[in-house]
């Protein structure tokens, strides 16, 4: 219930619908934690298993050292004041240790007592000195093993991400997908690096220190323990205050970083749009309810805090009560009872680091609900059981039958009602058609970034879904209308990863009419691109598309409305250069600019889905019907210009 309140305020504060839609599908309402997600995360511990092994085995070293300083300094006390101690294997091993190191003492110091405080003030130097030592051995190790996590989460998560299907990305923003697999990742990487292995190392010294104390006096043990209900109290009251707030900070944090992350991709947009004052007030208003959300943590923190300093001080105010009773009583030594004092304020401080642990477990377990949730999500493009692994497209036939198609996200809007078409090897096919007639559509299911809610479509004979997707994809290069170019150099944008000689790429540069343009860049293929591409023009990206496409060589090639944004001298230089690259290939061409298409050896009309007319172009003049009324407006836009 307070979670829901705190995230209707924070609603209403951001209006933000994005936020909204990310609070409402948290998978984790419980007020326990996921024990289930929590033994998933340690799984991948597990090709780490030796060293966090060894962490573990450090961190208990580590305990047990922190309890020597405190103890050694009481059994001191005790020595030079001539108390009466109990025996044990610790006090005889110390007292023969003793013995051996007198002779050379008493070369350094005149007194027995001021001997013994040397030997002891050297052992407990020794004790700091070794639990340094071993901190930064535990501390080296489990930071490696977090770094290794993060590593392996990150190559999952973008692997999976990879692999989704294009309806994936409609609902799944790129600034919410690029926080996932950053910082959310990072997130998980702290639940091991420090909150799981300090944790475990402070739960470790509370239980040696417990050990060492009953051993020492278990009344005194005792009055320490009837303190701790007190301090679950506190813990849990914390814990139910702060988990509401935790969970929002963590939602408007991955939403502010998405909101910048589109928002400083988009400044243009947001210039020319005069947008600049909404977006300062979208983000202040972001930031505010981010800063509202941190201080509900700190309010719970604030009363809690205080609340377990008076616990702490109220069991050391008894162990000081009941121990110097016990010691008038000759029930136990000054020492013993000094040593407890200094364990009392040591038991409290790995008590309260456990409960300001919960802050950082909380956050990390919330990022991996959403790390997970993207790895749980199935890709539902995928090779069929009964693929061929062989298959290769090899002479780009391709065959369209009684095919339907509805986005995901629209399923009862069909885009496609019943398209069949053939196009031959080596043929040229035209798609024409007002905007949202199915053009598109029609290249992303030869690809299957989707697949056909009905009928079949054939490459060579096959049916797609039969084609491993890699070997699909080889076998069709798409140049789109919105070029995507990487950060990087010109040859990396034109090869893609691909083992090209720079011979083979500048002949597809000049093949393509491209290769004055790279000549004239400081660097030519090794001239580094900005992200977009955003100091070349369209045309010139457009270019470097059609490059891009020739070195891949496949037997099938989609220009997806290629010219739609270039001025007419430009398409003039990338008609040129779709000729060049269309030969000997089969190719659908989405025409937006019908003077690209004059001489496709076939032309298909769609209009709401369907094929209204099909035929060359003077064929489909001739008829007088849609194409000839699409052919007329684009005359006269010519006309016009």
């Amino acid at each position: 219930m307070a979670r829901e309140k705190a995230s209707r305020k924070i609603v209403e504060l951001t209006k933000d619908k994005v936020l909204e839609q990310m609070l409402a599908e948290e998978r984790v309402d419980s007020d326990e934690f996921d024990t289930s997600l929590l033994y998933r995360m340690f799984r991948y511990l597990l090709p780490r298993k030796g060293l966090t092994g060894l962490a573990v085995l450090l961190a208990t070293c580590e305990a047990l050292v922190m309890t020597i300083p405190a103890y050694l300094i009481g059994l001191a006390i005790d020595r030079v004041g001539d108390s009466a101690h109990r025996a044990s294997f610790v006090t005889q091993t110390l007292d023969h240790a003793t013995a051996h190191l007198q002779p050379l003492v008493a070369s350094l110091v005149d007194s027995q007592k001021h001997g013994i405080v040397l030997i002891f003030g050297v052992f407990v130097a020794a004790a700091w000195a070794s639990k340094w030592l071993i901190g930064v051995a535990t501390s080296y190790l489990v930071q490696v093993v977090g770094q290794g996590v993060v590593h392996q989460l990150r190559v999952e998560v973008y692997s999976h991400i990879g692999d989704m299907e294009m309806s994936y990305f409609h609902t799944n923003p790129v600034g919410r997908l690029v926080n996932r697999t950053t910082f959310d990742t990072q997130s998980i990487s702290e639940l091991f690096s420090d909150a799981v292995a300090q944790g475990a190392r402070d739960l470790l010294f509370i239980l040696v220190l417990f050990v060492v104390m009953l051993g020492l006096d278990w009344v005194l043990t005792t009055v320490l323990l009837l303190s701790l209900p007190l301090l679950s109290v506190a813990a849990l009251h914390y814990r139910k205050r702060a988990r509401p707030g935790l969970r929002l900070t963590s939602a408007l944090l991955s939403r502010m970083n998405s909101w910048l992350s589109e928002n400083i991709s988009g400044m243009r947009e947001n210039h020319l749009f005069q947008k600049q004052t909404q977006r300062k007030s979208e983000f202040k208003s972001l930031t505010q309810a981010h800063q509202i959300s941190v201080i509900k943590v700190i309010q719970a923190w604030a009363i809690v805090r205080p609340s377990m300093n008076f616990i702490t001080a109220l069991a050391t105010a008894c162990i000081v009560l009941v121990g110097f009773w016990r010691v008038d009583q000759g029930l136990t030594t000054l020492g013993v009872m000094l040593t407890f004092i200094q364990y009392t304020n040591q038991v409290w401080r790995p008590v309260r680091n456990l409960a300001e642990k919960f802050n950082l477990i909380q956050t990390s377990l919330t990022s991996a609900e959403r790390v997970m949730a993207i790895l749980d999500t199935p890709s539902k493009m995928f090779d069929s059981p009964s693929v061929n692994p062989g298959l290769r497209v090899l002479d780009g036939q391709v065959h369209f039958e009684d095919v339907r198609f509805a986005y995901p996200n629209a399923a009862n809007v069909e885009v496609l009602h019943g398209l069949s078409f053939d196009l031959p090897p080596g043929r040229k096919l035209a798609l024409v058609g007002d905007t949202g007639a199915g053009k598109s559509t029609i290249t992303h299911l030869l690809s299957r970034f989707y697949d056909p809610t009905a009928g079949r479509i054939c490459i060579d004979g096959t049916n797609v879904r039969d084609y491993p997707l890699r070997a699909l994809r080889a076998g069709i290069a798409i140049v789109p209308q919105d070029v995507v170019i990487f950060s990087g150099t010109i040859r990396d944008n034109i090869a893609l990863g691909a083992q090209v000689s720079d011979a083979h790429l500048h002949a597809c540069l000049e093949a393509v009419c491209a290769d004055a343009l790279v000549t004239s860049l400081e660097g030519g293929l090794d001239h580094v691109l900005e992200e977009g591409g955003r100091t070349l023009s369209s045309g010139e990206r457009q270019l470097l598309s059609f490059a891009r496409a020739l070195v891949a060589d496949p037997p099938i090639l989609v220009l997806d409305e290629a010219t739609a944004n270039v001025d007419t001298r430009t398409e003039q230089i990338i008609q040129r250069a779709i000729d060049r690259l269309l030969a000997d290939r089969s190719s659908i061409v989405v025409a937006h600019r019908l003077s690209t298409i004059l001489d496709a050896d076939e032309i298909l009309v769609l209009k709401d889905g369907s094929v209204c007319e099909r035929g060359t172009h003077l064929e489909l003049v001739a008829l007088g019907g849609e194409y000839a009324r699409l052919y007329r407006l684009h005359k006269s836009s010519n006309a016009a210009a």
